[in-house]
């Protein structure tokens, strides 16, 4: 399946769950008939293995599903629960399709005891912080790396939650596991692998809500009038237009490079969430300066989308360590040029 097929396949869904003339509540923990709906299609498992329980599929088609959530919003853990369930079937553990899952995007500070039960059939007791963990109090499980290489899946009901939230006032939890129980497996997927591919999802989401954000600016800005005429029509505000359009465009574009990599380049991707973070400010403060009053209100959709993005920003990679990453990178590398092309020295991938 292409991927304008699979957007095609699935906006009606999409419309259907999260309208986009509506402004939902901000979450206090996980919808359950909402993942319901969304786990029966099974979108959460997409690039990973039907022989694995997945849905199949590939990178190309999870992109596209990443920026329908951010067009619409979603105010369900969808990247979160393919992170998590992605990392539990390259390890070689059983994934439950029903099971809403997440992982952390802060440090996981955990030591594992393997000895404390005595069964040694991979199972253990944890001790330490998860941070950053979306809707962690209220998902199934909680998947994490470890800083010794092993993948855990913590049950939240066994730890204690602080409960958060972030900048769009989605669920952000801290969970503190004092010997909690935890199933645990050598991690096949290295702790920056899974930032890496949580870094190509955000960026994805990050284009949906640009896009919808751009779309949202030339309507208000089309039937918005001041002295007799629509204030899409001022050069200042055609200015701001361009601006959101140009971060769209750009932003989209990332992200559908990255899906078709046969493998996932550190370099790449820095430098791919590093522009879309740039982009996003860009695009949030044209946009509530072409908006004016009515974008700060909550009555209106705008900010349900730029509040998202300043979070996203955050999530796998915030601006200044990642430019600290590309700049070390590039020192490394004997020219700047063999920075950036790939293994066949070309700058680009093609499909």
């Amino acid at each position: 399946m292409t991927a304008s097929s699979v957007s095609g396949v699935l906006a009606g869904f999409f419309e259907s769950a999260w309208p986009s003339d509506a402004v939902p509540a901000e979450p206090e923990g996980l919808d359950r008939a909402g993942w319901a709906s969304l786990a029966e299609l099974g979108l959460h498992l997409v690039d990973i293995g039907e022989d694995h329980g997945g849905s199949g599929g590939d990178l190309a088609d999870l992109v596209q599903i990443a920026v329908l959530c951010g067009r619409h919003a979603a105010d369900l853990p969808v990247v979160e629960s393919h992170l998590a369930a992605w990392a539990l079937a390259r390890s070689g553990l059983e994934i439950d399709p029903a099971h809403a899952y997440s992982v952390p995007f802060g440090p996981a500070d955990v030591t594992v005891d393997t000895t404390a039960d005595g069964t040694g059939d991979g199972t253990g007791r944890a001790s330490g912080v998860l941070r950053d963990v979306p809707w962690g109090g209220t998902v199934d499980r909680v998947v994490a790396v470890t800083a010794d290489g092993r993948l855990i899946v913590v049950d939240p009901a066994h730890v204690r939650v602080t409960s958060g939230h972030d900048l769009a006032g989605q669920p952000r939890d801290r969970l503190l596991l004092d010997g909690a129980p935890v199933t645990l497996a050598s991690s096949a997927v290295p702790a920056d692998d899974l930032v890496l591919r949580a870094a190509v999802l955000r960026v994805s989401q990050m284009a949906g809500a640009m896009q919808v954000i751009a779309e949202m600016t030339r309507r208000y800005t089309g039937e918005r009038f001041q002295f007799g005429k629509p204030i899409g029509t001022f050069q200042a505000v055609q200015a701001h237009l361009v601006e959101i359009q140009q971060m769209a465009v750009m932003t989209t574009a990332l992200a559908e490079r990255l899906a078709v990599q046969p493998d996932l380049r550190a370099f790449d991707v820095m430098a791919a969430k590093l522009v879309a973070n740039e982009n996003a400010m860009a695009a949030a403060r044209a946009a509530h300066q072409a908006h004016g009053a009515i974008g700060m209100t909550r009555e209106y959709r705008l900010h349900l989308l730029t509040r998202r993005l300043h979070g996203w920003r955050g999530d796998a990679g915030d601006t200044l360590p990642l430019a600290a990453r590309l700049g070390a990178a590039t020192a490394a590398s004997p020219s700047f040029a063999a920075a950036v092309l790939d293994d066949d020295h070309r700058p680009e991938v093609r499909p």
